[in-house]
């Protein structure tokens, strides 16, 4: 039998035309398969949720627990929007602000007269540092309840010396992931790279947090 090239081409033709054909089939089933897949996060999903869990080994400090509730909510499938609130506080003895002072009230030793205070001045027993922040954040959900979110942050800063509140902006970039718990329970760990300033200095850095709320 004698060979024929023309034969053999149409044969490697079918061959390649069969395999793009099968390939196209198992691309598009894939296709089909994952917009039919349930989103991560449903549209109309609520979230709230309140604190860094990493803080509560503060909770018998001085420093105290950070107190960050959150309010979101899912405008589409897999997007969300989220609004927190962040309000702290540290009031701080005035002598013991100074390094190296101790506080010894002026009575407590014998024929002793009272430090008189410096002139033009009120005499100021304590005082109290506080700080309030309005965040604005978008979060998009991916993989594995994985997500990256953006944070526009937004608040004042009051040293307690009794003049005006600073105002700050700062920013929040980063990455976590969303572990339902039981029932409507999450947690969800975070890396985050934040930036702030106001009118007296600037700063910056990254955090791990642990996040915790519910869903509805």
């Amino acid at each position: 039998m004698m060979f024929n090239p023309e034969h053999q081409i149409i044969i490697d033709m079918k061959k390649i035309i069969l395999s793009c054909s099968a390939f196209a089939f198992a691309f598009c089933a894939v296709n089909v398969s994952a917009q039919e897949a349930a989103p991560l996060q449903p549209k109309g999903t609520w979230y709230l949720g309140s604190a860094d869990a990493t803080s509560l080994f503060q909770m018998f400090s001085a420093d105290g627990v950070d107190v960050d509730p959150f309010v979101g909510y899912a405008i589409a499938d897999d997007i969300a929007i989220t609004v927190g609130l962040n309000y702290g506080s540290v009031t701080t003895n005035a002598v013991d602000a100074v390094p190296g002072v101790d506080a010894v009230p002026a009575d407590s030793i014998a024929g002793t007269p009272a430090i008189p205070a410096i002139p033009g001045t009120d005499a100021i027993d304590e005082y109290t540092a506080s700080s309030m922040e309005l965040s604005l954040g978008a979060a998009y959900f991916f993989g594995d309840n994985y997500y990256a979110q953006a944070q526009l942050v937004l608040g004042s800063v009051d040293d307690g010396s009794g003049g005006d509140a600073a105002s700050s902006t700062g920013y929040g970039i980063g990455v976590g992931k969303f572990i339902p718990v039981k029932d409507m329970w999450f947690i969800s760990p975070e890396f985050n790279y934040s930036g702030n300033s106001n009118d007296l200095e600037s700063s910056a850095g990254a955090e791990i947090r642990i996040r915790f709320g519910a869903t509805f």
